[in-house]
């Protein structure tokens, strides 16, 4: 299995390369474009996606997802608590992490998209072999209710906006292990982090940054209190 990150606008998507691929995460919304070119860089058309599985609803994360679909017919998943999101198409309120948090805030949140309909729901323990990849759905709230990480069996997880690298969305430093700008939650984040630490073996790869090393992540758990 390969993975393949996808250095978008404001986050990352990942392409994941295995018996089938599948897209983690669209971007922001007028992205489609790049990402269709990226993805045929690799070979891998919009038609043989087996599957768009999104980390979290948010407009930097499912905004191109309807751009896609217009091209293919690909199943789209994300967690059904993140369902309000999806069904009002903004981001919502959002709650800042400390200062560049609460100053952001205001910027990004009720930020509107075209929210794409799940046709099927991820859930806990989900496995993603019929779609061609070895890993598991892990249910990791905190940053929104229905956020999700992908477990590959290879120790390796993508993690979304769990956490970030470095600063102004992972352009400096990108491999610092930061909190988000915004959590809905954050006891459930600091737990959800600490539960991928006890599975993840080496590399964790977020929305905004990264990658990042899980013992570096590890002996930085104090920023995330």
């Amino acid at each position: 299995m390969k993975l393949i990150p996808i250095k978008l606008r404001l986050s990352n998507a990942y392409l994941m390369l295995g018996e089938r691929p599948i897209l983690i995460d669209t971007g922001s919304p007028g992205e489609g474009k790049t990402l269709v070119k990226i993805l045929r860089q690799h070979g891998v058309a919009i038609t043989d996606l087996s599957l768009i599985l999104h980390t979290h609803v948010h407009s930097d994360h499912v905004g191109s997802t309807q751009a896609l679909l217009a091209q293919a017919a690909v199943p789209v998943a994300f967690h059904q608590d993140d369902l309000p999101l999806a069904r009002h198409g903004t981001n919502g309120k959002l709650t800042g992490v400390g200062l560049r948090g609460r100053v952001m805030a205001p910027l990004f949140a009720n930020r509107p998209f075209d929210a794409p309909t799940a046709d099927l729901w991820l859930t806990e323990g989900m496995r993603l072999d019929a779609y061609g990849v070895q890993g598991t759905v892990l249910h990791t709230p905190g940053h929104t209710p229905g956020s999700v990480s992908v477990l590959l069996d290879d120790g390796q997880a993508i993690v979304g906006d769990l956490l970030m690298g470095g600063y102004m969305g992972g352009i400096l430093w990108p491999t610092k292990p930061n909190p988000h700008y915004f959590t809905a939650d954050l006891a459930q984040n600091r737990a959800s982090l600490q539960r991928i630490l006890k599975l993840a073996t080496h590399t964790l790869y977020v929305g905004h940054g990264g990658p990042l090393a899980a013992d570096r992540v590890r002996r930085s758990l104090t920023i995330f209190d």
